[in-house]
């Protein structure tokens, strides 16, 4: 595929109790759909990256009003590997930063994958956030209702954005919206909202 087309993923495995959650099994947030699995596993459209995770089939999904995948987070042993090895399926980094002092970088495949370097011998999904319109007070009130453990929802680290996690989970599980708490700025400061992206 060419660049300007790259492979993208279409499906992803996790073992994410989905129907405890409220969401159909699997449903489809955005452009991609999530299915429970016992491990991490991961479907491409074209060429998927030589990176050992295992594969699933290919699902369709019930789609959720106002959910989408925001991020899917990888971690590898060495990102200038793994930039090369999605490059191969013309995956280019959009951006590159450090996040906890780790070097990181993200690509837009489909969804955003944020690959982060860190100390694993070999590739791993760590987890996925989704992004929602919902209120996250709203959210994770429901889910606690539920029986799981949800942190407060605190200011992300992209601008203008806030995000609440599920402790407990086998794998990393996180929900972002706007945030709408933000108090609007007052006559005298002056702050620029970003753009989300």
């Amino acid at each position: 595929m060419s660049p300007q087309m790259p492979s993208h993923i279409t499906t992803l495995g996790l073992p994410l109790p989905l129907t405890d959650l409220g969401f159909d099994e699997p449903f489809t947030a955005g452009t991609t759909t999530l299915i429970r699995t016992d491990g991490p596993q991961w479907s491409w459209h074209g060429e998927s990256p030589e990176l050992d995770i295992p594969a699933c089939e290919p699902a369709e999904g019930v789609p959720v009003d106002g959910w989408t995948t925001d991020h899917i987070v990888l971690l590898v042993p060495d990102l200038e590997s793994a930039d090369r090895v999605l490059g191969a399926v013309g995956a280019r980094a959009r951006l590159r930063i450090e996040v906890k002092g780790r070097p990181t970088a993200f690509y837009r495949v489909g969804t955003v994958l944020e690959v982060i370097e860190s100390p694993v011998r070999a590739p791993s999904i760590f987890g996925v956030a989704l992004s929602t319109e919902e209120s996250l007070e709203v959210v994770a009130l429901r889910w606690r209702s539920r029986g799981f453990d949800v942190t407060d929802p605190k200011p992300a680290i992209q601008p203008g954005r806030r995000i609440a996690t599920v402790r407990g989970l086998d794998t990393g599980f996180a929900v972002m919206s706007r945030d709408r708490e933000i108090e609007p700025p007052s006559r005298h400061s002056r702050r620029t909202r970003l753009p989300d992206g």
